[in-house]
């Protein structure tokens, strides 16, 4: 974000927010009146506008085509990181990847040839049929129709990954699914003469995402297949620790259905769309068993003799969700990160992370209040980059804090209503504990929900300043930094911790626009 368009932002706000209202907290109004707050609030801005320059080349780097850290490597590949030891990620995982994709994919809504990613078109087209060919690739998990697609991880040449691991990751699929039905999606709307054209090129690609016979042999309908045939059965998490059920897969699993039944629809796949949308409703009444309502949170595996406490949680209500800014006429699903559980189970989480690292103690609010500080997987966590010691904050997972609170953001600043029921209360009171202190309902001229937007703004600020402390002075970002020194630590430059930095920035941009418009 440019300075004058900063500067234009906090106008706005000014507007908006009605700072002369009871209980604009004093960090609120140092944007607008304190000139070093204002300093720092711009150097912030300027610090934004520059990372996402470096967070999007430094994943380029990871993507072939193209990327500085792949020569040699076969279009449409993306590694985890370049570290090939101490730890050793230079795989392709079939989760990172999707996710990495689908965030290119919105940069190719936003502007199919953009400056600043020449071969994105080349990468996408790419990814898609390298995804192809390891589908079809026997694995340790299984053949093609035996379960081969849950397989996590393969090599960058595409060949098996055949060492002991923690298989089968039945989040994958619904991940490949969820960004080549959006990319499919984009592509149509970019090129939609291409769509009737009858070139055999165009007509063989969009084949090979999407055909309704069976076998399915077509990228997507195969994933949808596994997930609608396999959705009950227990699998590896996304950290690859824990077998189980689990909320992050089971929500991504679920909007995959969600999606994947209108994609068939639209292929006269109709069978199969009926299929899909009767197992999405049985999804919809299992995922309600992720509620603890004595732990009062969410918890990321059922049954777990964890806490449950898990950046998963937020991870899942954000994968598991269609971005309302990006596509309005989709709604939420189960659990959107406005949600009174995932907003609690972000609540809880944060508190134990503040206290459990050295690097959070500059707290600044009381304990009782939520602020951004920087965040990790759970609280059991042990691995530390390179081996088991203790656990440290993840870039990716501060980020994801951050995203949640901007998507939520938004939601209440679009609605223009506030509703503090008895079960988020406890949250609400977090955010502004001067002013809610009971259930109640707050409509836009009422000056609580004001200043409760403020708060939430600044909050989501705050997990982004996190990692303004901790990334490296070139700008890079590892896996985690140490919740002592602050240092990076784990692999170098992973994919994901860029791909979670520009979609939380994305999200902020997002805010923006929905509080400028009030």
């Amino acid at each position: 974000m440019r300075i004058d368009q900063t500067l234009f932002f906090f106008g706005v706000l000014s507007r908006v927010f009605s700072f002369n209202d009871p209980f604009v907290p004093i960090h609120a109004l140092e944007g607008g009146q304190n000139p070093l707050a204002r300093t720092e609030d711009l150097a912030f801005e300027r610090w934004l506008d520059q990372e996402q320059s470096i967070a999007l080349d430094r994943l380029l780097a990871n993507v072939a085509p193209g990327g500085r850290n792949m020569e040699g490597m076969v279009p449409g590949v993306v590694i985890a990181s370049p570290s090939r030891e101490h730890p050793d990620y230079y795989y392709q995982w079939i989760r990172d990847a999707a996710i990495t994709i689908s965030t290119l994919v919105r940069l190719y809504a936003e502007d199919p040839n953009p400056a600043e990613a020449p071969n994105l078109p080349k990468i996408l087209r790419a990814y898609a049929s390298q995804q192809h060919n390891l589908q079809q690739s026997s694995n340790p998990s299984g053949g093609f129709f035996t379960g081969g697609l849950g397989e996590p991880k393969f090599h960058t040449d595409g060949s098996a990954f055949t060492d002991s691991w923690g298989r089968p990751q039945r989040d994958g699929p619904a991940l490949r699914a969820l960004t080549l039905i959006r990319y499919l999606r984009v592509y149509n709307d970019t090129n939609p003469a291409l769509w009737s054209s009858g070139d055999p090129d165009v007509t063989h690609f969009f084949k090979l995402l999407y055909d309704a016979s069976l076998p399915a042999i077509s990228i997507i309908k195969a994933d949808l297949e596994y997930i609608s045939n396999h959705w009950k059965h227990a699998g590896f998490d996304l950290w690859e620790e824990v077998q189980g059920l689990h909320f992050f897969t089971a929500m991504v699993q679920l909007r995959a259905l969600s999606e994947g039944k209108e994609i068939a629809r639209c292929f006269g796949d109709r069978g199969a769309a009926m299929w899909y949308a009767k197992q999405q409703e049985n999804m919809e009444a299992f995922l309600k068993q992720f509620w603890d309502e004595r732990k009062g949170h969410l918890v990321a595996t059922l049954g777990t003799p964890r806490s449950g406490l898990d950046c998963a949680i937020l991870l899942g209500s954000i994968h598991g969700n269609p971005d309302a800014d990006g596509d309005a006429e989709k709604l939420p699903l189960a659990y959107p990160p406005w949600s009174d559980e995932v907003l609690l189970s972000l609540l809880d989480l944060v508190k134990d992370q503040r206290n459990r690292f050295p690097i959070n103690t500059q707290a600044s609010y009381s304990s009782d209040m939520l602020e951004g500080v920087g965040i990790g997987r759970y609280p059991e966590d042990v691995y530390d980059g390179d081996g088991t010691s203790r656990g440290n904050p993840w870039f990716l997972c501060t980020a994801s804090a951050s995203e949640v609170l901007y998507r939520s953001l938004s939601y209440f600043a679009r609605q223009g209503f506030l509703h503090v029921s008895g079960r988020g209360l406890r949250f609400w009171t977090a955010v502004n504990p001067e002013q809610i202190s009971s259930p109640g309902n707050y409509s836009i001229q009422n000056p609580v929900l004001n200043s409760t937007l403020v708060r939430l703004k600044l909050i989501s600020d705050g997990f982004l300043k996190a990692l303004k402390r901790h990334v490296d002075t070139a700008g890079g970002m590892s896996e985690q930094f140490d919740g002592i020194t602050g240092f990076e630590r784990g692999a170098r430059d992973l994919t994901w911790s860029y791909g979670a930095f520009l979609e939380a920035v994305n999200a902020r941009r997002n805010a923006e626009r929905v509080l400028a418009t009030r």
